[in-house]
């Protein structure tokens, strides 16, 4: 088995705090985006797209998105679960990833235009259009601080794959881009706060 991935991307993030998360050992291999290894004929042959993480089985079949990996790792490592015991918590869980997945893609859209740092995904970016897409960035914010209650975690007092998708795109945006994110969201910064002082959580 082996993990491809760049080390601060926000969707390889993910993957690599569910794995420190989840307390299992998977081998990886860091690729070198500054000399596009990512676009080389061999990486394209494990992952088309040219985009990370990419996952390679022990069986050499390639798993090419984020979620896909961590549901597959949760199935083949079901000890420690970290989507729910039962069928309510897992439904539960699932809703708040998917929530927090879409809230990566939105935002992923926003910061293209905001940041200016994106030229090859938006090579015109757009402070109006930003301020629009930031809306829509908004609306999922208001719906996980209203998710996540008074709990420790996202869906309870232990942290799940909802977290780890969450917390991948809060540190992108904070902590790579240093942009307020979330900051009148008084749990989910609470939230935030209290998982960057997970060990899953440096880089």
């Amino acid at each position: 088995m082996m993990l491809y991935r760049f080390p601060m991307g926000t969707n390889p993030r993910r993957v690599a705090i569910y794995i420190s998360e989840k307390g299992i050992d998977v081998p990886y291999h860091e690729l070198d985006h500054v000399n596009l290894e990512h676009r080389s004929p061999a990486y394209l042959q494990i992952n088309p797209s040219g985009r990370a993480p990419a996952l390679v089985t022990d069986e050499g079949f390639s798993i090419t998105e984020s979620a896909a990996i961590v549901e597959y790792l949760e199935e083949l490592y079901p000890e420690n679960p970290m989507i729910g015991n039962d069928p309510v918590s897992r439904a539960q869980v699932r809703a708040l990833e998917r929530i927090a997945n879409d809230l990566i893609v939105r935002s992923q859209l926003w910061l293209w235009n905001v940041t200016g740092a994106f030229p090859r995904n938006e090579p015109e970016p757009s402070q109006a259009l930003a301020s629009a897409l930031f809306r829509h960035v908004e609306e999922l914010l208001d719906v996980l601080e209203l998710a996540i209650g008074d709990n420790r975690f996202l869906a309870g007092d232990q942290p799940t794959i909802a977290d780890c998708t969450l917390f991948a795109i809060f540190q992108t945006v904070r902590e790579r881009f240093d942009l307020p994110f979330a900051a009148h969201h008084r749990r989910l910064d609470a939230w935030y706060r209290h998982f960057r002082t997970r060990p899953s959580a440096e880089y």
